[in-house]
């Protein structure tokens, strides 16, 4: 048999233990909700000073906000605006663009 004080040991024990695993838990909510906000605060901050927005669907260059413009045809695409090269050559790989479909190779229709 188990003493009355071993048994009001055990209680304190376990108290302990759940008071220590609900401080964690509140820590990690705590935590998550931290990087959240911090993460919102860094892309507004980014977006207002102009920083990096993405990279173009080209030719990979770094983006800044007003050097892009977005792919024509739908796809989402980020566009360099200052290079003539960067929308043509998209234009022919973008997955959205028209294809006609021809029976023989040789001909077209």
């Amino acid at each position: 048999m188990t003493s009355h004080v071993e048994q009001q040991v055990q209680a304190r024990i376990a108290a302990a233990k759940a008071k220590t695993q609900q401080q964690k838990q509140e820590r990690d909510e705590l935590a998550g909700r931290r990087k959240a906000g911090l993460m919102a605060r860094h892309r507004a901050k980014a977006k207002r000073r102009g920083i990096r927005l993405g990279f173009c669907g080209t030719c990979a260059r770094p983006l800044m906000r007003g050097t892009y413009l977005q792919c024509s045809k739908g796809c989402g695409a980020k566009l360099c605006r200052g290079t003539p090269r960067c929308i043509p050559q998209h234009n022919t790989q973008c997955p959205n663009r028209t294809t006609a479909y021809t029976d023989s190779p040789g001909s077209t229709a």
